[in-house]
């Protein structure tokens, strides 16, 4: 007890005695920071913030029928918001950010391989960007640059791009629907056009089946146009695929580096560096 009581004085005496030393070694230290934070670039960070769209919104019948619009909600599910992220973080999307964007300058990258270049701007770019989902069922999409208004725009077109694909898909299910039904319609418009022709030529001999054939082409035929109809209003007012709850905007100050932050970071880290190398370098006083 009494060896270790010794120890510590000694260590506090020495610490007192050399409290200059410590100091002198803080400030360097301090100076060294700030030298290396005033060349490091500035960084700055936008973000955006989006929910899904619920999918049965593009349903044609949703838009048509008022007494099913309250069955249906507004925002999607958690399977719909997976979809949404990822397209958000396909490779197509990072290829076609940093072509729009001309990142490969922005990264200062160098070589004549244009592909390799390419995708080494990509992998640039996802280490830039963070998307991830939040616990309200939310997208975050974020990005650090050294532009604040670069930042604000490749989140802005990521979200952009996410929806444009996402409408597209819900657009050409519908065209697709579109294009069967206009068959069947040219379909049932030829065999009507048939036995229309047929009652003019033999209008006192048409057997019932005839008329009844008629009657229900006619009905048919009616029916698949006021679809085909309504289909086309679905394709030309397309639902949203998201709702965007924040806009990515140029940030204000740039958020790295946190000059404060690391000025106390290196502040403690050498001031316990320095300590530690004091009593290693006496330690046959400290002992």
């Amino acid at each position: 007890m009494q060896a270790n009581s010794f120890n510590l004085q000694q260590t506090v005496s020495l610490l007192q005695a050399k409290w200059k030393q410590i100091l002198l070694f803080v400030f360097a230290s301090l100076i060294v920071a700030s030298i290396s934070l005033f060349l490091v670039p500035k960084q700055y960070r936008s973000s955006s913030i989006l929910v899904s769209a619920n999918p049965a919104l593009a349903d044609k019948a949703h838009m048509l029928n008022q007494n099913i619009q309250g069955l249906y909600s507004v925002f999607g599910s958690g399977d719909d918001l997976e979809r949404i992220f990822g397209i958000a973080t396909m490779d197509t999307v990072y290829k076609q950010l940093v072509d729009e964007f001309k990142l490969i300058d922005y990264y200062e990258l160098k070589g004549s391989d244009q592909n390799k270049l390419r995708r080494k701007a990509v992998l640039e770019l996802k280490e830039d960007i963070g998307i991830q989902k939040t616990e309200l069922a939310q997208l975050k999409i974020s990005i650090w640059t050294k532009d604040a208004e670069l930042s604000a725009k490749i989140v802005n077109r990521i979200v952009e791009i996410a929806q444009t694909k996402e409408e597209n898909i819900w657009k050409a299910g519908h065209e697709k629907m579109l294009v069967n039904f206009n068959r069947s319609i040219d379909s049932l418009e030829k065999n009507y056009e048939q036995i229309s022709n047929k009652m003019k030529v033999e209008k006192d001999n048409l057997s019932q089946l005839d008329l009844a054939k008629a009657n229900s082409l006619f009905e048919q035929l009616n029916s698949q146009q006021k679809t085909a109809a309504e289909i086309k209003l679905a394709i030309d007012n397309n639902a949203p695929a998201l709702y965007i709850l924040e806009t990515a905007v140029p940030a204000a100050k740039a958020e790295k580096p946190n000059i404060l932050e690391v000025l106390i970071i290196t502040a403690i880290l050498s001031f316990v560096f320095g300590a530690a190398a004091l009593l290693i370098y006496n330690r046959e006083d400290s002992l």
